[in-house]
């Protein structure tokens, strides 16, 4: 055999051990969570005439402000409007986006996403393992589930799926929104664009 050929079979062998210690590892290292597939959240009223999507980042300063602009139009339309919130973090640029995405669907599976997600947008951008656990607790969610459902990325098929949709939907900013399908322009106008709708015009 020549030095090529075992320079080839061992850079095999070192590959193939790589990917054994790293299934051993990620088997191993993490926590075990079971399975929960838990509703899609809303607000309002699941089948009302304005179904309103967002595809945010709770890293985004943006998605912050608009947050504030959903618990106003909310407030003003109620159940005349859906509203679903969609991940779409931009890891390139927010590097703890997904992580955020991933701790609000842990607290999804205890029926508390909305206070979650507020719980984010408030504290901006400490977005720690230690601080996404302190929130859990501060909003009196089963800790140790929590930090198994997060540690073990048990939600990240959730994230991947809206990611995907936001992708096939040609997205590349956010927060990005829809009414009835359509893509928002100005984001700022979604008051008035509801209203608009509502009346018909």
């Amino acid at each position: 055999m020549n030095s090529t050929a075992k320079i080839w079979i061992f850079t095999l062998v070192m590959i193939i051990t790589a990917v054994v210690l790293l299934w051993i590892w990620q088997s191993t290292d993490k926590p075990d969570y079971p399975e929960i597939s838990s509703p899609r959240p809303f607000l309002g009223t699941q089948d009302a005439s304005i179904v309103v999507e967002e595809f945010s980042d709770f890293q985004c300063p943006s998605c912050k402000l608009a947050d504030s602009l959903i618990k106003e139009i909310m407030n003003t339309f109620g159940d005349r409007v859906v509203f679903y919130y969609k991940h779409f973090p931009l890891s390139s640029i927010h590097p703890f986006a997904v992580r955020a995405a991933l701790a609000v669907e842990c607290s999804n599976d205890q029926g508390k996403f909305w206070e979650y997600h507020n719980k984010l947008f408030e504290n901006q951008p400490r977005f720690s393992e230690n601080d996404l656990i302190n929130y859990a607790s501060e909003l009196n969610l089963n800790k140790e589930n929590f930090s198994a459902c997060l540690q073990s990325r048990a939600k990240q098929e959730v994230v991947k799926n809206d990611l995907r949709e936001g992708n096939s939907r040609k997205l590349n900013a956010t927060p990005t929104f829809f009414v009835n399908g359509e893509q928002i322009e100005d984001w700022t106008k979604l008051k008035d664009i509801i209203q608009g709708k509502l009346l018909g015009v």
